[in-house]
């Protein structure tokens, strides 16, 4: 089997794909001002100190949110299928944390946009292949040879990002 695909697989910009692209772009912004602000915090308080600040926060808004939507939606919820849920999906939280400690680390030595740009070269790249691959039992998304020239521009901007 090729490593490329030669008809894509991707999603067709539909209204609501438009939308998600949409909400992406804004997740996008809010992960590099969250970036800066958990890298501010580890400065002042340390790398580990302040990922669990982080995540006690993000826990209480959570908790916030759940609180809402129960008054906003107040219809019963779905039971959890708890035997349904693979054990990789449990370490979600574990990598969150480990993300958090290593951007706190690694902001301040290498600034937000160089940290953010190798970041997203090494999340997208991942990302290419788990899709191509249908690891974590993600539906197979083929990856192109257009997929592969995108990672390759975002790697060279890496670069360019890089030499400044």
């Amino acid at each position: 089997m090729s490593l490329f695909s030669d008809v894509s697989s991707r999603v067709s910009l539909t209204p609501s794909a438009l939308m998600a692209v949409l909400v992406s772009l804004g997740a996008g912004g809010l992960v590099a001002l969250m970036v800066r602000l958990n890298a501010t915090l580890g400065v002042h308080m340390g790398v580990v100190a302040s990922s669990w600040v982080v995540h006690v926060v993000g826990t209480l808004f959570a908790a916030l949110l759940w609180a809402a939507r129960a008054v906003l939606d107040p219809r019963r919820p779905r039971p959890i299928d708890w035997s349904g849920i693979p054990w990789y999906a449990w370490t979600g939280g574990v990598l969150g944390v480990a993300i958090v400690a290593l951007a706190n680390a690694v902001v301040p030595v290498l600034g937000l946009a160089l940290t953010l740009s190798v970041v997203i070269a090494t999340s997208l790249t991942v990302s290419a292949l788990a899709d191509h691959f249908g690891w974590f039992g993600l539906p197979v998304h083929r990856m192109t040879v257009r997929t592969a020239l995108g990672i390759v521009c975002i790697v060279a901007g890496v670069v360019c990002v890089t030499l400044g």
